[in-house]
């Protein structure tokens, strides 16, 4: 009986012996699989915090980028003092003032070519702004202030011009490098016309001119302001300082477009 007895429990100790062996084994085994996923789910999740933070850093910057699209812009500023006494009382409708409609002559003095947008207050361009200019000829002499036979009259030089500004707001001039006047810089008038936008009017200067510094009116401004003033002037060339010069010159006004909810 006895005998018997501890016959069981040998065989079940023995049992027990294989089972733990075998589930030992198995363990051992499966340690190789069990390490290697959590090997890559660490890696997949380092990665994925990564790209979160990427992404969060992405979306700060796209947002203070967006924030500026939601920041209106300032609008050109108005001149200080009033140019109606130079200001002829029929400007030509053409945009080149450097040539005469039908004439063969060219102004004298420096051509250059005058160029830019018209937006609203947030960039949005503004189609069919009409934009009138007026300035000294090469002598820095106002026609309407001379008489017809005057020596510094160039007979060859539109005083004035017009344009309207195409879908894009685009605007250009022809025109000649106007002459500086005692005191003053050398720069051109502008009057800004829109039915929803108003009247703008304005001037503009030249970028890095050496009469900027000595213009009483140009340093009424502060820094800013001149700075909007200021074209930034380029040649057509860049090898070739004898290339005609491109001044652009973008002009903002005040107020928004108002559309139509469908």
């Amino acid at each position: 009986m006895h005998k018997e007895a501890a016959n069981i429990w040998v065989k079940l100790a023995l049992h027990c012996q294989k089972f733990s062996r075998n589930l030992f084994r198995k363990l051992i085994k499966n340690m190789k699989k069990i390490f290697y996923f959590a090997l890559v789910f660490l890696f997949n999740l380092n990665i994925a915090q990564a790209q979160i933070v990427a992404n969060e850093e992405q979306g700060e910057i796209i947002s203070d980028k967006d924030l500026q699209l939601f920041k209106p812009k300032k609008p050109t500023p108005s001149r200080f003092f009033a140019a109606d006494i130079s200001m002829p009382d029929n400007f030509s409708k053409s945009n080149n003032l450097a040539k005469k409609v039908g004439s063969f002559y060219r102004a004298f003095g420096e051509v250059i070519f005058v160029q830019g947008t018209v937006s609203d207050s947030f960039g949005l361009p503004i189609s069919g702004a009409i934009i009138e200019i007026w300035q000294t000829n090469s002598a820095g002499k106002y026609h309407s202030l001379l008489d017809k036979n005057n020596e510094f009259v160039d007979k060859y030089f539109n005083m004035s011009g017009r344009t309207t500004t195409d879908n894009l707001g685009n605007y250009s001039f022809i025109t000649i490098m106007p002459g500086a006047n005692p005191g003053r810089a050398p720069h051109i008038n502008m009057n800004i016309f829109h039915p929803k936008f108003g009247k703008l009017e304005t001037e503009m200067y030249f970028e890095k001119h050496p009469f900027n510094d000595s213009d009483y009116q140009y340093l009424s401004y502060n820094y800013d302001d001149r700075t909007a003033l200021t074209a930034t002037v380029v040649h057509s060339e860049i090898t070739n300082t004898k290339s005609i010069k491109i001044c652009t010159f973008n002009i903002v006004m005040k107020g928004i477009h108002q559309y139509k909810r469908n």
